[in-house]
């Protein structure tokens, strides 16, 4: 199917809508396809998953329904269609809808899309995935539990019936190891837009935090102690503790902490910016989940709460435009991050390393358990370093626990940004006044 048929077939889709009695009509169909190669003891593995998705939003007055489908087969479309106007005659008003976005053009010209990505062939991968095997096994005493290749190639269209009628494709290239040496572990993963093809320093790390762990020993103690993130592990935090609370749909429905808080500082010196126009970034995109054009939004600034992320209905319900942060997912539209940006700040690593008594180098386990809503969180870092008389002494899986907010104050952030390969760009970030146990 062409791209010029997948957009076609949204907006047959919404002429059907109307046509059917909806007053309002919203079409979003993707495709996606890939190539994945990992490693499963000492022999490689393929895979080359391919998925499909119609997602159908009417409205008839304030009553809003959607429908969804995992195919975007035209006849699979017109039930989806029938179902979705039928639903909306039934369902509750809301008395907070005020319509579907209108059509505006992109803000920006970089497009998320490499032919190469698009052409990588399975043995390709399967060369990757075995050069980093043999890469680590280079080292004694290092074991590869697992290491992967992959590509991701996916394509939407959406059309609306007040005018938005868009396309857009991209692509993604993931790689990454996980390794034993003893009883200790390491692992490190990267992606990107364009191919990846230099593993060194993803090998690298990886086998560097597997010999650190193998050596640790217990921190015994606990500690009230400035615990300084590296970024990547800074990212995953931030992802699960504060990504959530930025959300307008959560400060909407008494869900974030940050709920009334526009103008107050909240954060400390941090400046967070979500950037979904960013050239070269992991999510940058022409338009979010509903066709609004993608933008940049300061949320906080110098630890002042500036904006919340909003979608077309949240914006329109507390008065502002929208951030161009819709998201789609099961059917629903919500509200979801692009590029978050962390900006640097006055300090070196050197100096925040030095002030620090524990340093977080590894991925944050159990992060599920955080909580958005009060701001606690209680994680387990997987390989953490105790600084002790200026030098870094890898000790075993230590919990860091504290309150993001009551914190604030002691939060530094480095001067380099990073890009971890995640779709979050922070520095190492300092945070004092946490609990330090293990």
């Amino acid at each position: 199917m062409s791209k010029s048929d997948l957009l076609a077939l949204a907006e047959r889709g919404v002429e059907r809508a109307l046509e059917l009695g909806a007053d309002e009509a919203e079409v979003f169909l993707s495709v996606s396809m890939g190539r994945d190669v990992y490693s499963e003891g000492q022999r490689l593995k393929a895979v080359a998953p391919s998925s499909q998705s119609a997602q159908v939003r009417v409205a008839k007055g304030r009553r809003v329904a959607a429908a969804v489908a995992t195919s975007c087969n035209r006849d699979v479309l017109e039930e989806l269609v029938s179902r979705a106007v039928e639903l909306a005659s039934k369902v509750e008003e809301d008395p907070h809808w005020r319509g579907l976005p209108d059509p505006e053009p992109p803000l920006h010209s970089w497009v998320g899309y490499d032919e190469g990505v698009a052409t990588a062939e399975i043995g390709w991968l399967a060369e990757l995935v075995r050069g980093m095997i043999d890469e680590a096994q280079r080292t004694p005493g290092v074991k590869v539990t697992v290491a992967s290749a992959g590509i991701s190639v996916g394509r939407y269209a959406m059309a609306n019936s007040r005018g938005v009628s868009v396309e857009e494709r991209g692509t993604r290239c993931s790689l990454g190891i996980y390794l034993k040496a003893g009883e200790g572990t390491g692992g490190e993963w990267a992606s990107s837009r364009s191919l990846l093809r230099d593993y060194y320093p993803i090998v690298d790390a990886a086998v560097k935090q597997a010999l650190d762990a193998s050596r640790a020993s217990k921190l015994g103690e606990t500690l009230k102690a400035p615990v300084l993130f590296r970024a990547k592990s800074f990212a995953q935090l931030l992802a699960s503790l504060l990504v959530p609370a930025f959300s307008a749909m959560s400060v909407l429905e008494g869900f974030s902490p940050l709920a009334n808080k526009l103008g107050q500082r909240v954060l400390g010196a941090l400046t967070i910016v979500d950037d979904g126009a960013m050239s070269g970034g992991l999510a940058t995109s022409f338009f979010d989940g509903e066709g609004v054009a993608r933008r940049r939004t300061i949320l906080v600034e110098d630890g002042v709460l500036k904006s919340y992320l909003h979608n077309t209905y949240t914006a329109r319900r507390m008065g502002v435009a929208s951030t161009g942060n819709a998201s789609r997912g099961a059917g629903a539209v919500g509200v979801g991050p692009s590029n978050l940006i962390v900006m640097g700040g006055g300090y070196s690593e050197s100096e925040l390393e030095a002030e620090a008594a524990l340093v977080a180098d590894g991925s944050l386990l159990s992060v599920h358990t955080v909580n958005p809503v009060t701001g606690n969180f209680s994680v387990v870092i997987s390989n953490p370093y105790a600084v002790k008389g200026g030098e870094l002494t890898p000790v075993k899986p230590v919990t860091v626990s504290g309150n993001i907010y009551e914190v604030a104050a002691l939060i530094k952030p480095a001067r380099r940004v990073k890009d971890t390969r995640t779709g979050i760009y922070t520095p190492d970030v300092l945070i004092g006044g946490l609990t330090v146990s293990g």
